[in-house]
Parts: C-alpha cells; sequence; structure tokens
C-alpha cells in the first residue's frame, strides 16, 4: 500500500485509489470528481469514480506515468469545459495514468474556485 498527501489522503490499495479530503480544498475537490464523472464519465479519458461520499472519493487505480504529450491537456480542456481553466495541475504527470492500456486523468477535481483557494 502507498500513501500520498496534497488537499486529500490518497492510499493505493489494490486496484482502487481511495481519496480522503484533510481540507476544504480536498473536500471540493472530491465532490468535483464525482460531479464530472456522473456528466463525462463514459466520454471522457477520466479515471473512473467507484464509489464517494460527500468529498471521500474511491477511483480505480492506473499505473503512473513519469511523462506524457501535452495534447492530452488540450483534449480534455476541450471536452470538459468545466477544467479549462488556468492555475491547474493538468500538466502535471502525477496527474495521469495507463489504465486497460489507455491514458486517463487520475485528478480531476480542481475548479476555478478551488485553484484560487491555493496560496501563490
Amino acid at each position: 500500500m502507498k500513501v500520498k498527501v496534497s488537499t486529500r489522503v490518497v492510499f493505493l490499495i489494490g486496484r482502487y485509489a481511495v481519496k480522503i479530503p484533510i481540507d476544504r480544498r480536498g473536500w471540493l475537490q472530491g465532490l468535483n470528481e464525482r460531479k464530472l464523472w456522473r456528466k463525462y464519465g463514459y466520454q471522457s479519458n477520466l479515471i473512473p469514480v467507484k464509489w464517494s461520499c460527500g468529498g471521500v472519493v474511491i477511483q480505480q487505480r492506473a499505473t503512473p506515468m513519469d511523462r506524457f504529450k501535452g495534447k492530452y491537456v488540450l483534449a480534455v480542456k476541450k471536452r470538459i469545459p468545466e477544467l479549462d481553466i488556468n492555475g491547474c495541475d493538468l500538466y502535471n504527470p502525477a496527474n495521469w495514468g495507463i489504465y486497460r492500456g489507455n491514458i486517463y486523468l487520475l485528478d480531476y477535481g480542481i475548479t476555478e474556485r478551488v485553484s484560487k483557494m491555493y496560496a501563490k
């Protein structure tokens, strides 16, 4: 099992990533991931949300990537207008992974509002 921490504690357990918010930003990110998955999940390359309750999210686990092409970010921003914002980290390879042979966005809870909550 691996543990990662930012605005959420992420437990990588078996085939799943369990994201538990540790602050308000993390809670809002979890809510937004659920919302975006329900709206765009099966027509985009968002990693599947298997379960959620409030800001807690369980997603399918993917193989991490150390680099990727910016065209994936542009495609996501084009397909999902809510993610076409400044001040997000969609270009961070750690937010992308390979699942079932395809490239997926793993961390898509950011919004314009949440991005402005981060200290500059």
